[in-house]
């Protein structure tokens, strides 16, 4: 009970459909307790008064009955389940939207497959549990008080008979119950890794057919799913043992009656009319007694998946707005990094770096793989925090100012290229919520993307594919970089943007947004030296912490690490260009 506590706020929202259903529940069962009482009068008339007249009467009172049964048998389900659904659709809601509040360093730990085996499996887990679980639950209370004090009427002997071997039910399930818990838990928990790596399959398909691994794919498969099917048999032993138990509980009960029973309407103590209908009684004892099983069998499931969402629901993003967020609005777009130092667990990553990017200034970072530089750039839209020091836009900590006035100034072309699957158009303007088709054409100008849409069919309205897979990796880079260009952003940062472009395409690139970056401020990180080299300034990162910085000519002249880079650089367009010339040759 303790995970499904969670669920009543969303049921405050519908007290007057359940309330409907509720008093729908005891009116079906007042419909149905009626229907024996029916049969005994009808039997014991028979045995003294035979007439045709008055058993036409009764026939026709049962079916009245059965037919009541049934109308309101009807309104309870389609109100509580009405309530399910609305309960699984505000719930599934709210999840995806605190999933939308998380940080990157949540995502991080958490497959993506199991946070999909979380919203889909585990909450219609819940909702049965809500709209047939509480149906059943709710019934089975009712039936049992009503038949029950119906049974004690009749004969309270018999009744005591029955009612001493029937609790073995309720005792049974309960004990099973705890077990059966925990086991329905590591079978979501497996499910979870089984869509995970069904999901990471499916995404990474060309490399696992660039790499010939397929058959290596199926076997990692075939072994999560072995295991998946075994901890469902385990499950499904297990809860397989309730309804045999169930049966023989009830077996023994209904010939323990008819034992005494019998021998009552023998001696004349009891009318046969009046054994028929405590029989029926117990009949309908039965599947009340059946039910408390599945119900504790549903409910089981139902918390253990309502815990598995809990998991996630009570999980607090480490970067959000707080109590020290001030009331801006707009920013200027000066970047101050003081004594910055980041770390990933015990790994040093940056340290002690210190700068400023005045507005309308671009400011590039050059260093070899995995000295910082992307880790960098994340600081500025908060998508990392920093451990020490401060990272300052318009001289305010950047945690002190709302996220969303901070993101929404930033335009951020990542590393990691990510296009959704929709249409070309549709993933440049992502984010904008007003444009003209001008506006759009412009970016798609600037980021020199407007060259290849004569290669696809449709033009802006061609659908890219999951994660844009019918891209190239260029035209995904320029993409992006449209996208941050639609933005129209006080602060662009274009994290290695265009690694995947040949370096005609990044001159015609850079042309095109000098004049965009000469209205804002803009960071550029790159592992090639002729993306940043007319840059204000230039800050080159080794071992996490600033080790030159100058313009492009100034740093020539030291001739430390950059210029040494450039070197290279050079070295190997030349190697490329003698390459091309004897593949013509």
């Amino acid at each position: 009970m303790q995970h499904l506590r969670h669920v009543v706020p969303y049921l405050r929202r519908h007290l007057w459909a359940i309330g409907i259903g509720f008093l729908a529940i005891a009116v079906a069962t007042a419909f149905s307790v009626v229907q024996p009482e029916i049969l005994r009068l009808a039997i014991d008339n028979l045995r003294t008064h035979p007439s045709l007249n008055k058993l036409t009467v009764y026939v026709g009172l049962f079916l009245a009955a059965a037919v009541g049964q049934s109308i309101f048998a009807f309104v309870q389900r389609s109100t509580v389940n009405r309530v399910s659904r609305y309960l699984e659709y505000d719930l599934r809601n709210d999840a995806f939207t605190h999933l939308q509040s998380l940080d990157q360093g949540f995502f991080g730990e958490m497959h993506t497959g199991d946070l999909m085996a979380r919203l889909t499996n585990d909450l219609n887990q819940v909702r049965q549990f809500v709209g047939m679980g509480m149906i059943s639950l709710i019934s089975t209370f009712i039936m049992l008080i009503s038949v029950a004090v119906l049974m004690v009427i009749i004969n309270w002997k018999l009744a005591l008979v029955a009612f001493v071997v029937l609790p073995f039910c309720t005792v049974t399930m309960f004990v099973i119950g705890r077990t059966l818990q925990r086991r329905f838990r590591l079978v979501q928990d497996q499910f979870g890794q089984l869509s995970n790596h069904a999901q990471e399959n499916f995404s990474g398909i060309r490399v696992v057919k660039a790499f010939v691994q397929e058959d290596r794919e199926i076997g990692a498969f075939s072994k999560v799913n072995r295991e998946y099917v075994q901890r469902n048999l385990s499950y499904q032993r297990l809860s397989g043992i309730m309804w045999p138990l169930m049966f023989t509980v009830v077996g023994v009960a209904l010939a323990l009656v008819l034992f005494v029973g019998g021998g009552e309407v023998a001696r004349n103590e009891i009318s046969l009319g009046e054994f028929v209908q405590f029989n029926a009684y117990l009949g309908m004892l039965t599947w009340p007694m059946i039910s408390l099983g599945w119900v504790i069998n549903m409910y089981q499931q139902g918390a253990a998946s309502m815990g598995r969402i809990m998991e996630v629901m009570s999980r607090e993003a480490s970067i959000r707005d707080t109590g020290r967020t001030l009331p801006i609005s707009r920013l200027q777009g000066k970047i101050e990094f003081r004594n910055v130092a980041v770390r990933y667990g015990d790994t040093p990553v940056l340290h002690n770096v210190s700068f400023t990017v005045e507005p309308g200034h671009t400011v590039a970072i050059v260093g070899m793989t995995g000295v910082g530089k992307t880790t960098l750039m994340s600081l500025v839209p908060r998508v990392l925090e920093v451990d020490d020091g401060e990272v300052l836009i318009d001289g305010v900590d950047v945690r002190r100012i709302p996220l969303a006035t901070l993101r929404r100034a930033v335009g951020y072309v990542p590393q990691d290229t990510f296009l959704f699957s929709a249409t070309l158009g549709e993933n440049v303007s992502f984010g904008v919520q007003e444009f003209t088709e001008d506006e759009m054409m412009q970016a798609i100008e600037t980021s020199r993307l407007v060259k290849d849409l004569e290669q696809f069919q449709f033009g802006l309205e061609t659908v890219v594919g999951e994660r844009g897979v019918s891209l190239s990796g260029g035209q995904k880079q320029r993409t992006s970089l449209a996208r941050a260009v639609m933005r129209d952003p006080t602060i662009l940062i274009l994290d290695d943007a265009m690694s995947s472009v040949d370096t005609h395409t990044q001159n015609e690139i850079l042309a095109r947004l000098k004049k965009v970056m000469e209205e804002r401020t803009t960071l550029i990180t790159s592992m090639r030296i002729s993306t940043v080299k007319d840059a204000d300034s230039i800050i080159v990162l080794e071992d996490g912490t600033i080790k030159e910085r100058g313009t492009h000519q100034e740093l020539l002249m030291h001739n430390g690490l950059y210029a040494r880079m450039y070197r290279r650089e050079l070295l190997q367009q030349e190697l490329e260009v003698e390459d091309d010339q004897e593949a013509l040759v």
